[in-house]
């Protein structure tokens, strides 16, 4: 791995690395809107009216269930490969694979099979560079904690989601959807280059050796008690508010929405847009509170607005509910990626900094196990139910585990050094 580069950081992060960093990351957004929209559009077109939302299910349940069980051995391929050389080899893969399914999408083969045989290496590919994602970004936007450096780049994000989304859901209503599937790897491929050739300005702190991920994961768990219920609130997360954005084309079809793809990267881009609230939010939330009480008022906020989503579709319909749901939307993207950033600046912070990648691991493993099983709620009640009902069971299991977790875990505090007992 090069040296890191000898450019003293700027106010806010904004030295040429981080710079080509957030430019990189834009690139990728963009290709993971278009990707996840041709994606699970094929799948929702594969399973018709009738079973949509379940084969999205099923395609999504099987890329959470293989990213989980890839999150635990993100340290040991860090000590291996250091953790810049592991990201970009996981993401250099997940580009690859992208492409290739795209290309056999376009030659004519059967959707659900080739999407179901790429799912694994998507996951695994993906639970090792979640992982890896906030311990770079804070090298790379070297002012500030990991919850706000992660709340910074999600600004990017945010503008980047938008325009995949947006431009994706035209692009993909006058195309054919592999080649969303392939924009999606190339636009991958932006973010691997510019990591394996611009240094970050602070290099990352590496694990410990992790010889035995799953039992470091336990003895991470074990020793901190910030870091059980940060895990605790994770499951809450990946149960009930995630679902929202990984299922929204069968949302979109039982809402009526036409074009549906169109639609659907319209209201992609208004959760995507909340990105831009997330600082902000972070720095209210934070701002006399520890990472974890805030993610918790952060995970009731979004929760409500789910709740919110769910009321506006049963009390309007047409040119105002979707105008409704696009402010609403906005709503519950600040608060979700507030949560997110607050979520992994929690886990990456309740220990001594060689501990980050291992926490980390630990809480999006459980998180990640829990995350199928969330997918497969909400499908199960779009598809034999509604989707507003599946927004209220989301928006009323979202505020419930939010209010659990700050009352069982007051008094807990987080030592920065040492960890939480």
């Amino acid at each position: 791995m090069p040296p890191p580069t000898s450019e003293p950081p700027l106010p806010h992060g904004l030295g040429r690395p981080a710079r080509a960093y957030l430019l990189a990351t834009a690139c990728s957004v963009m290709g993971t809107a278009l990707g996840l929209l041709a994606a699970t559009g094929a799948t929702t077109a594969a399973g018709a009216k009738d079973h949509g939302a379940i084969y999205t299910g099923i395609y999504t349940a099987l890329v959470l269930f293989t990213s989980a069980l890839a999150v635990p051995y993100a340290p040991r391929v860090c000590t291996r490969l250091s953790t810049r050389t592991a990201f970009v080899t996981v993401q250099a893969i997940a580009a690859a694979t992208w492409v290739v399914a795209g290309a056999v999408l376009l030659l004519g083969a059967p959707t659900m099979p080739v999407l179901l045989v790429a799912a694994p290496l998507f996951g695994v590919t993906g639970g090792v560079s979640v992982v890896l994602r906030p311990v770079l970004a804070k090298s790379y936007l070297t002012s500030g904690g990991t919850a706000d450096a992660f709340a910074r780049v999600s600004v990017v994000s945010g503008a980047a989601w938008m325009v995949g989304a947006l431009g994706g859901g035209l692009l993909l209503s006058n195309v054919a959807l592999g080649w969303g599937l392939v924009l999606n790897g190339l636009l991958s491929s932006v973010l691997v280059l510019t990591v394996h050739r611009v240094a970050p300005t602070v290099v990352p702190a590496e694990p410990r050796r992790a010889d035995h991920p799953w039992r470091d994961m336990r003895d991470a768990l074990g020793a901190s008690r910030t870091l059980r219920w940060t895990t605790a609130l994770g499951c809450t997360i990946t149960l009930f508010i995630s679902p929202m954005t990984s299922l929204v084309v069968p949302i979109a079809q039982d809402l009526r929405r036409t074009p549906l793809l169109a639609g659907s990267g319209l209201l992609m881009s208004a959760f995507a847009a909340g990105e831009f609230l997330s600082p902000r939010l972070v720095r209210l939330l934070s701002r006399h509170r520890e990472d974890l009480p805030a993610a918790t008022i952060a995970t009731t906020g979004a929760g409500l607005a789910l709740l919110l989503l769910g009321a506006v579709s049963l009390a309007v319909s047409d040119q105002p509910e979707l105008l409704a749901w696009l402010v609403v939307g906005v709503l519950f993207g600040g608060f979700r990626y507030a949560t997110t950033a607050l979520f992994v600046g929690s886990a990456a912070e309740s220990g001594a900094a060689e501990d980050a990648t291992t926490n980390l691991a630990a809480a999006m493993l459980i998180g990640g196990l829990a995350a199928p099983l969330g997918t497969l709620l909400w499908s199960a009640v779009i598809g034999g139910v509604s989707a507003d009902a599946a927004l209220f069971v989301g928006g009323a299991g979202a505020v419930l585990g939010g209010l659990a977790v700050r009352l069982a875990s007051s008094g807990t505090t987080q030592d920065r050094t040492t960890g939480s007992r």
